[in-house]
């Protein structure tokens, strides 16, 4: 340590000696507040963020992997309409079918 450091730490001792007690118990009372305001418990300042970007992530997951109503809709109506365009088919087949049981 050097000799301004020094005699500045002696300065401030001589000071912190000399107060009145008053103004230690208000200095004591600060601490307290301080060091108890300090232990508790706070999320920590990525909290929000992380956890907005993970949601916003499992919803983006759910619409694209979840199939649509319009999708399942569209291969409802295809199906039915391959059967009414191969309906000659089904006729001559029915008609085959009586010419062999007959």
């Amino acid at each position: 340590m050097s000799d301004f450091e020094k005699k500045m730490q002696e300065v401030l001792r001589r000071s912190e000696r000399e107060l009145d007690t008053d103004t230690t118990q208000r200095l004591a009372q600060a601490r307290t507040q301080a060091l108890d305001g300090a232990s508790q418990r706070r999320a920590p300042r990525f909290f929000v963020p992380v956890t907005g970007m993970a949601l916003a992530s499992v919803l983006a997951l759910v619409l694209v992997l979840s199939p649509t109503q319009q999708n399942q809709d569209d291969v409802l109506l295809s199906e039915g309409l391959d059967l009414y365009e191969d309906m000659e088919f089904y006729s001559w087949l029915a008609s085959e079918e009586d010419n062999l049981q007959g």
